[in-house]
């Protein structure tokens, strides 16, 4: 009988099979045919067996084999089918999972049914053109005809349509709950899952898209440009690449244990598609993931191994070397064919494939050779276009843009399966329509849809996300424009503006390479960065307009950032470039609720969250602790040589996640920071990413060198929604004033908002503490009445009032992927609002970045700057050292200080003159995605309910225009053309009517009325 292995979730056994070993999950739900063919029986005309010549699951595999039109097998056994999913925090489904072998193609198909007491309740078809494997994931009540019922206890499969056949089955599991979101369609079962967008996903449909028009015929200046292409593309894959000794080849290719049986076909090592393994997850078997690759059974270390063979190939002088890794490669192409990685194949599930399969499409290309001399470069050009799914370029872009991860995982791959075809009329079709679908990439898009917005932030999962941009630039994005460029397949000079606006906002928002925590996504490790080459790889592309050969501002931006002595050093300095000074300015990213602020070689960050921008992007196993990320994080990257992240401060390890400098948070129990997460709806999967209700969060930048930033502070009811305060930040040179006010909370706990938290590489480190050094380590000061500090990073702080607390102590953390506890020595400083529930809470401080010691000293008696308004309504700020003022006004109406009148909207203004005339500039930093109240919904006890991101109506709205009435005393006119604001007169007052959207600043020189 069939194995009955009722085991332990996380149970495993063993097969070996000739040169390699595998351990394998063990479930009595998942049916493998070791010892016999039960519980299949067969009917007259057919027979079972069990054979070793392919298998999916242990070392053997059910073989069917039938001389009868109609022939059938059956399973009596409880299908296990549930109509509801009994976790109520799951949205999977009841689905049928199963792999079947074909050594023949057959004309024919099977029908599957599933029976309740002798009646079909639900019931598919499944094509049999293929050969190798193929895998499916069935969802009952989707996917399938008829009605599934619970209590079904009986399959019957039946060969349809073929007379004489012979097929393998394994790994069948009759019911078990699969996210429905995945399930992946194919040329064997198309009605899989028809409906879903997913651009993993939709490889049929793409694969179905008409061609394009061809060209009547290829000129020469046609195949010059394809044989450009293909030559550049070639260089970029085997660029510095070494080929791995053969001995360390031999042996792993040896574990894959590769064997031709009597008939031709192969049996070897199954290779299984990472994502694979969440087929077991709601089986109980959390990390099949880390069994498969243990194993050397995932997809993607075969692709590597592919490419590493394909390199050494291409390197190997020995005439017996090449043509040992020649066969090597084609019996691995053969096997993984053979495993269904294969055109039209889609084996349940191919969702995020792309990550696995980069080499899967490059190895080709060199070995192209190779591939037509075996037979198998038709086939291999098939399984490039299906798996890439490049047929999507075939029809013009519906709307701009793509996602992020199109650029990374997905664009080589197209364009090398294009360039693998013969140079014909249908390959410059192919690559006509792939420089548009790729051109199209990079049109700046509306509301949070992918990737590039008109602030040169780089979207994906719906927020600006460096690390997925880089991850782009470097798979994709950048080198298409470099492959295509001088040809006639370049992208628009349009379009490769918008890359390089995207990069040079980069190194600004970056520093010297570092991501500001808030910008690292769900990795704020400190180890995120920007990827120099990018800059010098599109400088080599030429200019936007195609008139520059080398792009003077890209190579100047490399040479600052790169700091080598690598051949593009080389170049640029023999074409007369030279690093581009530290860039500096007051830059706000409506995009991103966020503003930079650079002087010299330093950078300060403030970022914060709204109703359209969500707080952390937390999930399994990444950034548990980071909820407070964008609290009003102001985060200084000011340190190192060169300047980053480490040399500024930070470390993972003891770093408290409650007191992220510039935050307003709650200090309790680490444990409790430990995020809960969710899979909330059928939008998303386990992740959190959890939005405010407040619209107030963005800047105002001044004549391109100073700004303010506010936001409106409110606390996601699933933690603590009683945390509100309202908070802002003015920027002059190297002076930062901080204010917060009315903060309320009622949760237990300290609130706290932090000034610092900075690694000690020595506990001995100084810290000045109201002009006293403090060497001493531990250390702990409670300051009632303010305080003057300086950091150990040269930093001063100047808190005019308030309880400060100062630090120097070994910090207790835990790490934010795996929970482990961590520990070092740090210096922190905060002011504490009080424990417990406190109400109309605020603060006011002053960092001066990199203080002199007479600055500091200057300012200690005497702040630069005078607030004018702290209050629920606006925060008020005149700087005294430059004559500026600024406004971050939460309220609309009379506002009465200074120049400013009123305003018609929440907004955030800066007023400052010169003595000849007044730059007047102003935000609204509500996106307008929507209006109206928040899009909230509540439970039965009034709190928000969480809900995905990407479940919201308006994520795709563009951003609303508003019309923001600035009134100012005196009478102005315009010294300057600007379209985006209207003049008009109100008697002694003057009227400036700007025209606001995306959270983007605009600005006006007046100069008076005489």
């Amino acid at each position: 009988m069939y194995k009955l292995l009722f085991l332990a979730a996380a149970s495993v056994w063993s097969w070996a099979a000739p040169a390699q070993s595998v351990r394998e999950v063990a479930d009595a739900r998942i049916l493998s045919f070791e010892e016999s063919a039960a519980p299949f029986t067969a009917s007259e005309g057919s027979s079972l067996s069990v054979s070793g010549d392919h298998y999916k699951h242990g070392a053997h595999a059910l073989r069917w084999q039938w001389s009868r039109a109609g022939a059938r097998v059956r399973i009596e056994s409880p299908v296990g089918y549930l109509s509801e999913n009994p976790n109520p925090r799951e949205t999977s489904v009841s689905t049928f999972v199963f792999w079947v072998y074909a050594p023949k193609a057959l004309d024919g198909k099977l029908r599957f049914e599933f029976r309740k007491e002798g009646r079909t309740c639900a019931w598919f078809d499944y094509g049999l053109e293929f050969t190798g494997w193929r895998g499916a994931w069935v969802a009952f009540d989707r996917d399938m005809q008829g009605r599934p019922e619970e209590g079904m206890d009986e399959l019957v499969v039946t060969a349809e349509g073929v007379e004489r056949g012979e097929l393998y089955f394994d790994h069948l599991i009759l019911s078990s709950f699969q996210d429905v979101r995945h399930h992946t369609a194919d040329f064997q079962a198309p009605f899989i899952n028809a409906a879903t967008t997913s651009h993993w996903l939709t490889l049929l449909q793409s694969w179905r898209n008409p061609m394009p028009a061809l060209p009547a015929a290829v000129g020469e200046g046609e195949r010059r440009d394809m044989a450009t292409v293909e030559r550049r593309l070639r260089e970029l894959l085997l660029e510095g690449r070494k080929p791995m000794a053969m001995k360390t080849l031999r042996k792993r290719f040896d574990a894959y244990g590769i064997a031709e049986n009597s008939d031709g076909t192969l049996r070897g090592k199954p290779i299984w598609f990472v994502r694979y393994a969440e087929t077991y997850i709601n089986l109980g078997h959390p990390d099949v993931g880390k069994l498969f690759n243990d194993n050397g059974q995932t997809l993607r270390k075969y692709n590597d191994f592919l490419f590493q063979v394909a390199v050494a190939h291409d390197a190997a002088a020995d005439a017996a070397e090449r043509a040992e890794l020649e066969r090597m490669y084609v019996l691995l192409t053969r096997h993984l064919l053979d495993q269904g990685f294969a055109a039209g194949s889609a084996q349940g599930t191919l969702h995020h494939l792309g990550y696995s399969m980069r080499n899967f499409y490059t190895a080709p290309v060199i070995m192209r050779d190779v591939l037509r001399r075996a037979g198998l470069e038709h086939d291999v050009q098939q399984a490039m276009e299906w798996f890439s799914g490049v047929g999507e370029v075939k029809l013009p872009p519906a709307e701009p843009g793509m996602d992020i991860d199109a650029f990374n995982t997905s664009l080589v791959g197209r364009l090398a399966s294009i360039v693998m075809l013969p140079d014909t009329p249908v390959k410059a079709a192919w690559l006509e329509a792939f420089s548009r679908w790729v051109d199209n990439g990079y049109k700046v898009t509306e509301g949070t849809g992918p990737c590039f917005k008109s602030d040169g932030t780089v979207f994906h999962h719906r927020r600006h996300y460096p690390a997925y941009a880089v991850d782009g630039f470097s798979g994709g994005a950048v080198n298409a424009v470099w492959l295509l460029s001088k040809t006639q397949f370049a992208v628009s000079a349009e379009s490769h503006a918008v890359l390089k606006r995207a990069l040079l906002e980069m190194r600004f928002y970056c520093n010297l390479r570092s991501f500001p925590l808030a910008l690292s996504g769900r990795h704020p490790d400190g180890r995120g960065e920007l990827v120099p080459w990018h800059y010098a790889r599109l400088a080599v592309a030429g200019t936007p307009d195609g008139r520059g050969e080398i792009d003077p501002e890209l190579a100047a931006a490399y040479l600052r950032v790169a700091q080598g002595k690598d051949a593009y050093t080389r170049l640029f300095a023999e074409k007369g470039f030279a690093p581009e000074p530290s860039p500096a300015g007051n830059r706000v990213y409506g995009y991103n609720a966020s503003v930079s602020h650079r002087r010299a070689d330093w950078l300060v960050t403030v970022a914060g969250h709204s109703r359209y921008l969500w707080s952390a992007e937390i999930y399994q196993g990444a950034n548990h602790y980071g909820r407070y990320l964008t609290h009003g994080s102001m985060q200084l990257l000011a340190d190192g040589d060169p300047v980053s992240a480490f040399g500024s401060g930070f470390r993972q390890e003891g770093w408290d996640w409650r007191h992220i400098p510039g935050t307003t948070a709650l200090e309790i129990p680490m444990e409790r920071m430990k995020a809960d997460i969710r899979n909330v709806d059928t939008a998303s999967g386990y992740e959190e990413m959890l939005l405010s209700d407040e619209a107030f969060a963005g800047g105002v930048s001044h004549r391109g060198r100073d700004g303010v930033f506010a936001m409106e502070l409110h606390e996601h009811d699933k933690y603590n929604g009683s945390l509100r305060a309202r908070k802002s930040w003015f920027f002059f040179d190297n002076r930062i004033v901080c204010m917060g006010s009315d903060i309320e909370n009622k949760a237990e706990g300290g609130v706290h908002t932090t000034l610092f938290q900075n690694f000690l590489a020595d506990g001995a480190d100084p810290l000045v503490v109201n002009g006293e050094a403090v060497t001493q380590f531990p250390y702990r000061a409670e300051l009632a009445g303010g305080a003057v500090l300086r950091d150990n990073l040269r930093n001063a702080y100047f808190v005019p009032k308030g309880r400060v607390v100062v630090s120097k102590s070994l910090q207790r953390s835990l790490d934010e992927e795996t929970d482990a506890p961590t520990q070092n020595n740090f210096a922190t400083a905060w002011i504490d609002h009080g424990s417990g529930s406190v109400s109309g809470g605020g603060y006011e401080y002053m960092l001066a970045v990199h203080a002199s010691d007479e600055e500091a000293a200057r300012y200690a008696r005497e702040l630069p700057y005078e607030v004018l308004r702290r209050d629920a309504s606006a925060h008020i700020l005149r700087d005294r050292l430059s004559g500026i003022t600024g406004y971050a006004l939460f309220a609309a109406g009379k506002v009465g200080e200074g120049l400013l009148e009123s305003v018609s909207l929440p907004s955030l203004v800066m007023i400052g003159g010169d003595g000849e005339g007044l730059t007047v500039s102003a935000a609204d930093p509500d996106l307008r995605f929507y209006e109206g109240p928040s899009d909230e919904v509540f439970d039965a006890d009034g709190r928000r309910a969480e809900r995905s991101v990407y479940s919201r109506k308006w994520i795709d709205n563009p951003s609303g225009e508003s019309q923001l009435k600035v009134v100012i005393r005196g009478r102005w006119q315009s010294a300057d053309d600007r379209p985006e604001c209207r003049i008009e007169p109100a008697g002694e007052n003057t009227v400036l009517i700007f025209t606001c959207r995306e959270g983007a600043t605009r600005e006006v020189n007046l100069i008076e009325m005489k």
